[in-house]
């Protein structure tokens, strides 16, 4: 597929809120043209100019595996056709759900007996945290609520994992 790189540049420019991206500047051209990422594979991304670039943040950490995998695609597509998503609120689940969470705990170490799955580590990190002050209520200390990170390490662009951050 060809693109128009400008079109899609000023497109970009005035309808995307990018996270860590120094806005005004985005905005008046100062910082350059976006990056446009077209394709993936293996470890290798390619902008919309041709450059083939290593992915060192494997898409944000959630592209871990490489890309182009077949058998994902293929095992991703199967379970879109089946059933594309479904919520765990209030006691659902489904199969693939429960079979995966056993799994895991099955090969977690020490005590681990549950899994909490979230969308992105944004949301990871701000579960742990309300995780943890939720049991320091039940433990009876409501004021233990300090959370310690590493500085200037990413944690998230959330309210609280971007406070971490």
């Amino acid at each position: 597929m060809t693109i128009n790189i400008k079109d899609i540049a000023e497109k970009d420019r005035n309808s995307v809120l990018h996270p860590f991206t120094q806005l005004r500047d985005f905005a008046s051209g100062k910082l350059g043209e976006p990056t446009i990422v077209e394709t993936g594979k293996g470890i290798r991304i390619q902008d919309a100019h041709g450059n083939q670039l290593i992915d060192g943040f494997a898409g944000l950490y959630c592209v871990n595996v490489g890309y182009g995998r077949t058998e994902v695609a293929e095992a991703i597509s199967r379970q879109a056709y089946r059933l594309a998503y479904y919520h765990s609120y209030a006691a659902h689940t489904t199969d693939e759900l429960a079979i995966l969470s056993d799994r895991l705990v099955k090969m977690a170490p020490g005590k681990m007996s549950k899994v909490f799955y979230g969308m992105s580590g944004s949301d990871a990190n701000e579960t742990q945290a309300k995780l943890v002050w939720y049991y320091n209520n039940l433990r009876g200390k409501p004021t233990k609520k300090k959370i310690i990170s590493r500085e200037r390490g990413y944690h998230g662009c959330s309210v609280v994992s971007g406070s971490m951050t």
